[in-house]
């Protein structure tokens, strides 16, 4: 049910994936891509059904073992966490995805340096996280420019969750792209379409004109600065 509710949820199913799905390079037959963070493996199975060789990581045990129910054997499926040295061999991937993953860590060289040494060269990384300049959440003190925890509660399948991730401003993460090596070669911001709002017009109301999410398609240059 949980899973259920994220891949045709409002959020995460109608809003979030369509764009970072918009920004991956095709054709994808024969690639090799990582997706970090896969959670319950609804991006590895679409990866999959593209025609991609897919590796999945993800901190939670849970969220491989539904992973693996969904994929099968199609996928390489390991816990794994982004916050340490992913075991992958060098220059295997030809792309790497990451959905609203990377925002739960303070420190993002580990994760950057990771993705950049499991890439080919010029290889690609499509990853979204929270806007920078989304609606300040109600725990939010220290203003737009600092980089602080921030927290935020919803309700799926019955559940209530409170999630705790990493706001910064917009020149905090795009020096830690260069730093690690990549260079921003396009930028999403979703917007609902027609569909999602037809079926979510209360929880979608508020992202109309104002920013959620934001996708980047990174390309490793190869050249830390």
């Amino acid at each position: 049910m949980w899973s259920a509710t994220t891949d045709d949820g409002p959020f995460n199913g109608l809003l979030e994936r369509p764009a970072l799905r918009s920004l991956i390079p095709r054709p994808l037959t024969g690639r090799s891509i990582l997706d970090a963070g896969c959670g319950s493996g609804a991006q590895c199975a679409w990866l999959l059904d593209e025609g991609a060789e897919v590796t999945g990581v993800d901190l939670s045990p849970m969220m491989i073992d539904q992973a693996r129910q969904r994929c099968g054997s199609r996928a390489n499926l390991l816990v794994a966490d982004l916050a340490e040295a992913l075991p992958l061999q060098a220059r295997s991937f030809d792309g790497v995805t990451c959905s609203l993953a990377l925002h739960y860590l303070r420190d993002w060289q580990v994760p950057l340096a990771s993705f950049a040494r499991v890439l080919c060269p010029g290889g690609w990384v499509v990853l979204s996280l929270d806007h920078p300049f989304g609606t300040p959440l109600p725990d939010q003190r220290g203003g737009y420019f600092q980089r602080q925890l921030v927290s935020d509660t919803w309700t799926k399948a019955d559940v209530q969750v409170t999630q705790h991730f990493w706001r910064r401003p917009l020149a905090q993460v795009v020096d830690a792209f260069a730093d690690a090596g990549f260079l921003i070669e396009r930028i999403a911001e979703p917007r609902p379409s027609d569909e999602a709002m037809r079926r979510f017009p209360t929880e979608l109301r508020n992202v109309i004109d104002s920013p959620s999410f934001i996708v980047y398609r990174l390309r490793y240059s190869g050249d830390p600065e």
